[in-house]
């Protein structure tokens, strides 16, 4: 007999609350994302949340306008916390925030959660800026990086792949991008792991990484701040120059917009990429064949990115709130409610992918979302497709023997990578 939707509901009750309370439990989500697929794809969950996690759902809100990234709009009497009262409360966030509002009230002012017309006119004016062009020619140059930084590998040895290579190389190509001077270059890849934090959904934050995020994004502010008043006296053939002068009927960036955007193309621009190299180069590791196919066959590298996007995507889930009543599925969502797309639950739909939990480096085509959709499709996408296949390529080629050594997740929800990926080089 089929289950009915509060039987449904309670059932998962369990499981959804080993999510949010354990760290462990996120290590291994796919199983649960399995059975949220299977069970109830179009949840609404205990505490009034509705979770998606079926790729024709999750593919269509995230292109749906009436779906909106702007979670101000969110009706927060919607919420019932019931069961989950006392975790949330631990986690320093019932019925809200934390006592950190700085990085809430900015994070609510960048593009990634705007809705039109606002997003709309600031994503035209990043994309002036930020051409394919401006990213073909980055190439010799992302080679040239990733070779040195590999010629400092031990030749044998352990080496921690996180560390040395996943996120310093795309931070020092967003930095050089955007107009970073390279003394600064690790002051930026520090402040990455707490703003990242800052980025779950607003229940699963606690007080304590809302405390860093707050201090984090205060300390980027200024330092971009500092950088934008440098490049209007002084204008250089960068990024963050050619954001400055961008323009679109008659409309360019505040200085509040400036420094927020700057600021997401710098953390965008390399947290994305690190964990895709980590979650890519540990699920190699774990599939010999797939290792010697990434390492032998360059012909393979495009479609291996892709892949990797897919099975065990950086971005796990992303947040949306319903503007109206909406059908969704056999559901009807109200208005002001708060729903979450299972991006990485979507990434491994059946009905879309065969076998979908076997790692085909040719897998084609390859409808992932990884990359999110509609309009607010990631604008960095082809420069993290071009740092992966580079820094994946190179690093499979030059240490065949490689193995792992240590691997250690992060503890955060809608980012997933490692903290340490510890490998062997022989």
């Amino acid at each position: 007999m089929q289950m009915t939707k509060a039987a449904l509901k309670t059932a998962l009750v369990p499981p959804l609350a080993a999510f949010v309370a354990s760290s462990n439990v996120r290590r291994r989500p796919y199983p649960l994302f399995g059975a949220l697929r299977r069970l109830d794809p179009v949840h609404e969950s205990a505490i009034g949340v509705w979770i998606l996690s079926r790729h024709a759902e999750v593919s269509s809100v995230l292109r749906d306008a009436r779906f909106g990234s702007d979670e101000d709009k969110a009706d927060i009497e919607r919420l019932n916390f019931g069961p989950f009262d006392r975790l949330f409360s631990k986690r320093g966030q019932r019925g809200g925030n934390s006592d950190h509002k700085e990085f809430v009230r900015k994070l609510g002012e960048l593009m990634l959660f705007r809705d039109p017309p606002d997003h709309t006119r600031l994503r035209s004016l990043v994309t002036k800026a930020f051409t394919p062009r401006r990213i073909e020619v980055l190439q010799p140059r992302i080679e040239q990086i990733v070779a040195e930084t590999l010629d400092a590998f031990p030749k044998d040895g352990a080496v921690d792949v996180m560390s040395t290579l996943a996120y310093p190389v795309p931070a020092r190509v967003i930095c050089e991008l955007v107009g970073v001077p390279a003394s600064d270059h690790g002051l930026i890849v520090s402040l990455a792991p707490d703003l990242a934090a800052g980025l779950d959904p607003g229940p699963m934050r606690t007080p304590d990484s809302m405390r860093r995020a707050d201090e984090a994004y205060q300390t980027l502010q200024r330092y971009i701040g500092d950088l934008i008043d440098s490049r209007r006296r002084e204008p250089q053939d960068d990024l963050l120059t050619a954001l400055i002068d961008a323009e679109s009927d008659g409309s360019s960036l505040t200085r509040d917009e400036l420094i927020g955007t700057v600021g997401l193309l710098i953390m965008a621009g390399h947290e994305t990429t690190a964990n895709l190299v980590g979650n890519g180069l540990h699920a190699v590791l774990r599939d010999r064949d797939a290792f010697d196919r990434l390492r032998d066959d360059p012909s393979v590298g495009q479609t291996a990115v892709e892949e990797l996007l897919r099975f065990d995507s950086p971005v796990q889930m992303t947040v949306r709130v319903a503007l109206d009543d909406l059908a969704v599925g056999e559901q009807t969502i109200r208005k002001g409610s708060i729903v979450v797309p299972l991006i990485a639950a979507a990434n491994r739909d059946p009905a879309v992918f065969a076998d979908p939990n076997k790692l085909d480096l040719a897998r084609s085509p390859n409808p992932h979302l990884s990359f999110s959709g509609g309009a607010h499709f990631c604008i960095g996408a082809p420069l993290a497709r071009l740092e992966a296949r580079i820094m994946l390529g190179e690093l499979v080629r030059r240490f065949p023997a490689m193995r792992v050594r240590k691997a250690v997740r992060r503890k955060s929800f809608t980012i997933r990578g490692y903290s340490k990926l510890e490998v062997t080089t022989s």
